[in-house]
């Protein structure tokens, strides 16, 4: 059984995980699935938006299929619940992914 297989084994077992549901989308992701990858990373940000460690990755996904308002937006809302959460390493990820797409200007 491949690892996407098993990822969907277990998010069967726990619809409410969301690293089950992070995984997944970065394993669509690796291998250029991007829509699946944006269905499972979106789906993290309904039922536990707190999860800061998808919104630099989500950024990063949206940023590959060319929709940058969407990357910006993504970073500054996880920069924010970052705030919230006292949450240093991921907002300082975010940050430098933030300022990286307003260098590319």
């Amino acid at each position: 059984m491949d690892r996407i297989q098993q990822l969907l084994q277990l998010h069967e077992a726990d619809k409410s995980d969301p690293f089950t549901l992070f995984a997944l989308g970065f394993e669509y992701h690796k291998q250029g699935r991007l829509e699946d990858a944006l269905k499972w990373y979106k789906s993290i940000l309904v039922i536990a938006p707190s999860y800061t460690g998808v919104y630099y990755h989500l950024g990063k996904l949206y940023l590959e299929l060319g929709s940058r308002d969407d990357a910006v937006r993504t970073y500054k809302e996880g920069i924010q619940i970052c705030n919230d959460l006292r949450e240093v390493k991921d907002r300082s990820e975010l940050q430098q992914a933030l300022m990286e797409v307003d260098d590319d200007d």
